[in-house]
């Protein structure tokens, strides 16, 4: 990936030097962006050269452009850029904090959007001056692999916010998913919880272990659904259409659904044996070994989806 052609990118900055903040600084440095890297932990920033260089030779063969500024000046970093990535703990009260003082020194024309992943806007952008232009830009861990980013407007956030970000993140790569509204757990965490949901309740009430529930995801439905997505997937699952699929399977599906009311507790599913079942698959001291194999295979599908190979 490549900077588009025209104007150079205007310069973008990242609060927060972890590793979603830092998964950002690779996309936006990918797209041609100057990055200026915010922390107030002079630690986080003198480990953050090596760790970029490290999520940047995931997707490109290049060396990483010296155009990445780490620094612990907020103000000065936000000065004069087009737009600011919060990246900060998930602590509503923090981030208030965090963009009323990003929004005291930036432009007005920047767009100052959260990475949270729980939090709605509206929970710590109240009182933010110029809160029109605040929103949530919610990627997925780690940033640089995958491409959706979900946009979440607080009740006062502009069009103009909205759309900016939309281009802004599509210039990069990226695929912006727009909510209309906020809800609690935005569009992907929504339907994520349904699925672990019944799995817990699957494997909590003994129809199927852990590791075949696991198989049934990878074999059945994950290759459908990164190839087409849920709803174009029914789409084709009928000889008719979605018309056709929603007449032929709907009554079994609500049929399922009147079953599937129930919460389960997934405490007491782990309890029960899921905990030890896991552990014995995979032990606990392998856990940061297997995160950097499915990186690994993450970073993998992300180069062959972009066209084969990382960029020269």
């Amino acid at each position: 990936m490549s900077a588009s052609s025209g104007p150079a990118p205007g310069p973008v900055a990242v609060v927060g030097a972890g590793l979603v903040g830092l998964g950002w600084v690779v996309v936006w440095t990918r797209a041609g962006h100057p990055v200026r890297v915010v922390d107030t932990d002079q630690a986080a920033l003198d480990r953050a050269g090596e760790t970029i260089a490290a999520l940047w030779s995931d997707v490109e063969t290049r060396p990483v452009p010296d155009t990445v500024t780490l620094t612990t000046d907020l103000a000065a970093a936000v000065s004069d850029v087009v737009h600011v990535q919060e990246c900060v703990v998930e602590d509503a009260t923090v981030k208030a904090e965090v963009f009323a003082a990003i929004a005291a020194a930036a432009p007005a024309t920047a767009v100052i959007a959260s990475s949270t992943s729980a939090l709605v806007p509206s929970s710590f952008t109240a009182s933010v001056p110029g809160r029109e232009r605040t929103l949530v830009a919610h990627p997925f861990n780690p940033p640089h692999l995958h491409t959706a980013v979900e946009l979440v407007p607080a009740p006062w956030t502009g069009a103009e916010a909205m759309a900016a970000t939309r281009h802004l993140l599509e210039d990069a790569g990226m695929e912006p998913i727009e909510l209309a509204a906020e809800i609690d757990g935005f569009v992907v965490n929504r339907l994520q919880s349904a699925l672990i949901h019944e799995a817990f309740r699957l494997v909590g009430s003994g129809v199927v272990d852990a590791t075949d529930v696991d198989r049934a995801v990878r074999g059945a439905l994950a290759p459908r659904w990164l190839t087409l997505g849920v709803m174009e997937t029914i789409d084709l699952n009928a000889p008719g259409g979605i018309e056709d699929y929603v007449q032929r399977y709907g009554p079994m599906y609500a049929r399922l659904a009147r079953e599937q009311r129930e919460p389960v507790d997934w405490q007491q599913v782990l309890d029960a044996g899921l905990a030890a079942d896991r552990a014995a698959v995979l032990p606990r001291e392998d856990l940061d070994a297997r995160r950097r194999w499915r990186d690994g295979r993450l970073a993998a599908l992300r180069r062959f989806l972009d066209g084969g190979s990382a960029t020269s």
